[in-house]
Parts: structure tokens; sequence; C-alpha cells
């Protein structure tokens, strides 16, 4: 029993036949089974609480019990005991065979019309005949005896209503129900990366008169009157309609057209960008800018705070605005973004998924804008930059004071040493110009050195008994040559090298005072 399918209708629990009317199943009950009371009472109950429930009729007596009479509706609940789930069924597959079949028609043919347009395209001719003769070779068109009215509008054809063929199905319409797709249209459809030096986009521009078109296409003025073929008659008809000497378009019928634009809308809609991610790349390519403009302006306000005269004020202050101008886009940008989708307590998950996103975006942005646009310093005032460049030319004169009392000391030392110990310059033995002093040759393997100029191995003498003054010397020399050769990151480097060696030097001065 448990394997077998569950029966339904009215069906005697005894005799287990369906009676398909609740009246049968009673009238059986009282003939056959009038032996059991109980059971028949049972029945009649059954059908009574279904008729009422069916009726909306929610309160249920006992006509036993008196006081259920005085019962409100609402506090009446009526146990049908546990219910088993019935017998199920799915309706997915079938619903998948079918959506399947039809995809499949669909996308057959819309294939088979991208390959007839491919040959259609293929070696078209220019020649308004060939062209004609060329089309019916790759799709059969319908015989024009065989069709009476348009499949489309269902209008007769006559004289000034013409019979026109569909290029890529070959059936039979009217004027008015064609339309036509250009072959510019229609090589992007087959192969988008070709369109270049296609013969079938720029087809001769060669025109022809109506006599010399009507001899090329074999009827002259005499069959044009008395021909009785209506093919022969839309035939010369289709040649005076055609202005040009070649049609830039082929004439297709609603439904090949519907299809192909369905290919298209479902290639454009595959390859299209979400309008997220159009705000998205705009907020990233601006944030990148804004990273440009805050470096430069970085080294221009430390030049200015330097006192250098390097960078123009004016110009601190105008990339200063540019970075402004980015962060108000940015926040815009965010903010849109943050707008983009709205939900409410019956959104799906996927739309707030996408809501959080947004958010994101545009906490990312606020953080952005905290941390790195607004924390740019204010560009110093007039009165400001005056006393910055004052303070700058009172620290070079203090340097250059100093330099030239260390010069000056280093001659009062050279001056006692020489009268301290002239014997022995007397009776040092004569020696050439180049060997008087003891001299040094610098060169790029020693140090600083510039290859290819003509001074590029300067002597430097080493007379002095103290090396701090000699490495000083030796890297103002450098500096000097590095300035020549305008590698300024070097003299930058070569600079501070000789701060740092003179603040030794001025060091070792005083703690030789003191002591």
């Amino acid at each position: 029993m448990d394997d077998q399918e569950p029966m339904e209708g009215f069906i005697c629990p005894i005799c287990m036949k369906d009676y398909k009317t609740p009246i049968l199943l009673t009238k059986h009950f009282e003939e056959s089974h009038k032996d059991d009371p109980e059971i028949l009472k049972s029945l009649k109950d059954l059908f009574g609480k279904a008729k009422k429930k069916i009726l909306k009729q929610d309160e249920i007596q006992d006509p036993s019990n008196a006081e259920s009479a005085n019962v409100p509706k609402s506090r009446v609940k009526i146990d049908w005991g546990p219910q088993e789930i019935g017998f199920t069924r799915t309706h997915t597959d079938y619903f998948k065979n079918i959506r399947n079949t039809r995809l499949e028609r669909y996308s057959s043919e819309t294939n088979k019309l991208l390959i007839r347009l491919d040959k259609l395209l293929n070696n078209l001719p220019n020649d308004p005949v060939e062209r004609k003769a060329h089309e019916k070779a790759i799709v059969p068109w319908m015989d024009d005896k065989d069709v009476r009215l348009c499949l489309t509008c269902a209008k007769s054809f006559n004289i000034t209503r013409r019979k026109h063929h569909c290029r890529l199905c070959g059936v039979m319409m009217c004027h008015d129900c064609s339309l036509f797709l250009s072959l510019i249209e229609a090589r992007k459809m087959t192969s988008p990366a070709s369109l270049q030096g296609d013969t079938a986009l720029s087809p001769t521009t060669e025109t022809y008169s109506f006599t010399d078109r009507l001899v090329q296409a074999g009827v002259g003025l005499t069959k044009l009157a008395r021909s009785p073929s209506s093919g022969n008659m839309n035939n010369v008809f289709s040649i005076i309609s055609d202005s040009s000497g070649s049609e830039q378009y082929f004439r297709v019928c609603h439904h090949c057209k519907n299809l192909l634009d369905a290919r298209e809308r479902l290639k454009a809609r595959h390859f299209e960008k979400p309008v997220i991610c159009q705000f998205y790349e705009k907020m990233s390519s601006q944030m990148q800018e804004a990273n440009r403009f805050i470096e430069i302006y970085n080294k221009m306000w430390n030049s200015l705070n330097e006192g250098e005269s390097t960078y123009d004020l004016r110009d601190a202050q105008v990339v200063r605005g540019k970075i402004a101008k980015i962060g108000d886009s940015v926040d815009l940008i965010s903010k849109r973004i943050s707008t983009l989708v709205n939900i409410d307590d019956d959104s799906s998950a996927l739309l707030k998924q996408e809501y959080r996103l947004n958010q994101m975006i545009r906490t990312s942005a606020m953080i952005y804008l905290k941390t790195e646009l607004l924390r740019v310093p204010p560009v110093p005032t007039e009165e400001q930059y005056e006393n910055l460049k004052k303070e700058r030319q009172d620290r070079i004169k203090a340097r250059i004071e100093y330099e030239r009392r260390l010069e000056e000391e280093m001659m009062e030392k050279r001056k006692e040493s020489q009268r301290e110990s002239p014997k022995s310059y007397d009776q040092s033995p004569m020696k050439s110009p180049e060997s008087t002093s003891s001299q040094i040759v610098l060169d790029q393997s020693q140090g600083w050195g510039t290859s290819g100029r003509p001074n590029a191995n300067k002597m430097i003498s080493s007379t002095s008994l103290d090396p701090f003054v000699e490495q000083m010397s030796n890297l103002k020399f450098f500096i000097k040559q590095a300035r020549e050769e305008c590698k300024f990151e070097e003299v930058a480097t070569l600079e501070k090298n000789l701060k740092e060696l003179q603040s030794a030097y001025f060091a070792m001065q005083q703690s030789n005072n003191d002591s």
C-alpha cells in the first residue's frame, strides 16, 4: 500500500470505490452499510465540518453542549490532528525542457542568419543584376506565383504595392513591411574586427543611367511594355526605384531583424559595464590625479618654508586649489555611488549586499579625503614668506662668516708652522714644481669626478695637516663639479655631508678651546 499512488475523491473506506459526489457516497452508506450507524454518523459529521469550512463558517457548535453556543468565534479552535504531506509534483524539469527547446530553436535560427549574412557579404557584386543573382544563390526565394498577399500585413500585391523578398530567409513581403540592414551593421555582426579594407563596405560609386542599366539587365523598352510576367515587371520597377549604382543595405523581414537585434542587445548587455563601475573608475582616476598634485605641492611647500625662491607662491596656491576641486569631485562621486541602491525590509539578499558595497566605497572615499586631502598644509602668506626668506639669508650669512673664520684660522696655523720650522725648508733639496708639494689626483675611482671634461682630474694640495679642513675643501670642489654637470641630487647629498663635517669640526674646536 505504501508504494501505490494515493487515491483521491469521494471514496468509501470499506469498499474503496470512488462515488464522485458526496450525495452518492452518503446514499451508498445508507443502503450498503446501514448496519453500522456510527460510521454513517461520523461520515455525516465530516461532510458537515467540510461544508462549514468551505463556506467560512468558523463557528462549530455541538448541540449536545449548550454552553458552547455562548463561546465567541475567535476562541473556537479546531484540532484536525497531525496532517501528513500528500503527493507532490515538481514542474521544474518540464519547464526547463520547454525553455531549452525554445532557446535552441532561437539560437539555431540566429546562427543560420549570421552564416547567410556572412555569405552575402563575401564577394558582394556592385552591379544590381549580379547582386540579385548572388543573393538568390545564397538564400532561395519564394516563388512570386505562390504568394498573392503580404505575409506580414495580409494586403494584396499590385502594381503600386510590389513584391519584395527577405535577403536572409527568402519570404515575401511588401515595401511597407520591409526593414533595411546596412552593410556596416551587417559586417559588425559577422566580423567586428575586419571592418577596414572590406569591398562590401565601400562599393564602387560608378553610376549607371537608366538606359544602360536596362541594357545590362537584358530588358528593352519593348519588353517593358509587352511583358506579361509580374516577376519581370517587379525586376524592372526594382531597377527604376534604385537610384544608386548599388544598394548600401540588405532588405530583411521583421522576424530576421528582431532575431539579429536581440543578439546584439545580448552582446551589449554582456560587455556593458555597470553604472557603479563607471563611477568607481572615474573616482579612482580623480584620486590618482590628486596624489600627483599632492606630491608636487609637498615639494613646493617644503621649498617655500625653507625660504627658497625655486617655486612661486602663486603657483603653490593654484596647485592647492586644484587639489581642493578634485576633493569636491571625489566627494560628489562617492555620494552618488551611495545613493544608487535603496533597500527596505523586503529587499533581497543580493540587493542588500550591493547596498553594503556602495556604502563601503563611500566610507573609503571619506577616509581618503580626511587622511590625504584635508591634511595638506596651507600655503604661507606673503608676510610669512618674506620672513622665511630673511631667516634663510641670515643663515647663509652666518654660514659664510663661519667658513671665513675657519679659513683665517687655517691661514694663521700655516704661518705659525712655517715660522717654527724655517730650516727644514732651506735644507730640503730643490725639486721640480710638480713635486714641491704633495698633491692628490682625484678621479672617479677615488671620489667625485667627471669624465670627459678637460679639467676633470684636478690637483688639490694637501699641505694642511688637519684632515677635516682637507676633506671640507675636497667636498667644496666636488660640489662645484656637480653644479657644472647639473647634477643637483649629488649637490644636495654633498652639501649635506659638508654641513655634517663642518658641524663636527666646529664641535671639536669648541672642545679644544674649553680645554
